[in-house]
């Protein structure tokens, strides 16, 4: 501290003493200057410490920050992406029902028509069969008739089919005597 030791060599006879001529004095008071300087230096070293930590903070929070949102942009771009797909194979989905759908409709359409062909022949067939079967009734019964008119067939009375069933029955139980 050399700026605080000096000689004090301006100063009038009366305040030096005298036994001592050229002594050094020291200054009691520092000069306010050297210390205020001092004292600010060492604040501005504070200050700039604290900003230097402060900016760093900002600065990894800024990266953080950064890399943050790049991870949620990926994210979404991924859910973005998986939506595409699915909306892609939702769509050739619903085309490949679409075209079941159609196929159905058109197989639908046909065994319609073909049952009510069905239907109208089955009546057709139930018709004619119905028709036969009167006419070979009626035909049975007019042959019969004839053969009764030439006296081929005896006459029909309860008597004489009585008789016809136990000739049927007689012969019946002699034939499975016969097994």
């Amino acid at each position: 501290m050399p700026s605080s030791l000096h000689f004090v060599t301006n100063l009038p006879y009366y305040h030096q003493p005298s036994s001592h001529p050229q002594m050094p004095m020291v200054d009691f008071y520092p000069q306010s200057s050297s210390l205020s300087y001092n004292n600010s230096s060492t604040s501005d070293e504070a200050d700039e410490n604290q900003m230097s930590i402060i900016n760093e903070r900002k600065q990894r929070r800024m990266i953080s920050n950064r890399e943050s949102a790049r991870r949620s942009r990926m994210r979404k771009q991924k859910q973005l992406d998986e939506l595409c797909t699915q909306v892609m194979r939702l769509r050739n989905e619903n085309q490949g029902l679409i075209e079941k759908l159609n196929h159905f409709s058109e197989n639908h359409e046909q065994v319609i028509q073909e049952n009510d062909r069905l239907k109208k022949e089955t009546t057709e067939l139930r018709q004619l069969l119905s028709e036969a079967q009167l006419a070979s009734t009626y035909t049975t019964l007019r042959d019969l008739d004839d053969d009764h008119e030439a006296g081929l067939v005896p006459s029909c009375t309860t008597a004489y089919l009585r008789a016809q069933s136990s000739t049927k029955s007689t012969t019946k139980n002699s034939s499975n005597l016969l097994h």
